[in-house]
């Protein structure tokens, strides 16, 4: 079939005969809040920084058959069987290492670079110069 040849049939419904159902913006794009609006409806709500920090802190206390239980169940929350095949993955120590920062926070590190106000020696710094040939010229 030739370029523009539709078996002998013209478009006469084409958008240059109907210029009002050209659509200059495009498609329909949908937006964060849009979704958020569908979830909504649908029944799901916001989860709050302590109901996260709580979910991660009470996986860790959770045994791992139990854990594998609530892993295989599809009903359950996408963070939980997320964060459980995780932890039942062999890089278990590395995602609960990570939980824990994240519910509770890194750990502090601090280094005392004053040594509490003393000085690191109590001999004062003597500078010697070294004349060389050039010098002395």
């Amino acid at each position: 079939m030739a370029k523009g040849d539709f078996g002998g049939k013209r478009n006469t419904a084409g958008f240059d005969k109907n210029p009002q159902n050209i659509d200059k913006t495009g498609a329909s794009r949908k937006s964060i809040s849009s979704v958020n609006l569908e979830l909504e409806k649908k029944g799901y709500k916001i989860a709050t920084k302590s109901d996260i920090v709580k979910c991660y802190l009470t996986l860790i206390n959770i045994d791992m058959v139990e854990l594998k239980l609530m892993v295989e169940e599809i009903e359950q929350p996408a963070m939980i069987r997320i964060v459980g095949k995780a932890i039942l993955s062999g890089k278990g120590f590395d995602v609960i290492e990570k939980v824990l920062d994240r519910g509770i926070g890194k750990a502090q590190n601090s280094t005392d670079i004053t040594s509490g106000g003393k000085p690191l020696s109590s001999e004062p710094v003597s500078i010697n110069f070294i004349k060389t040939k050039t010098d002395e010229e």
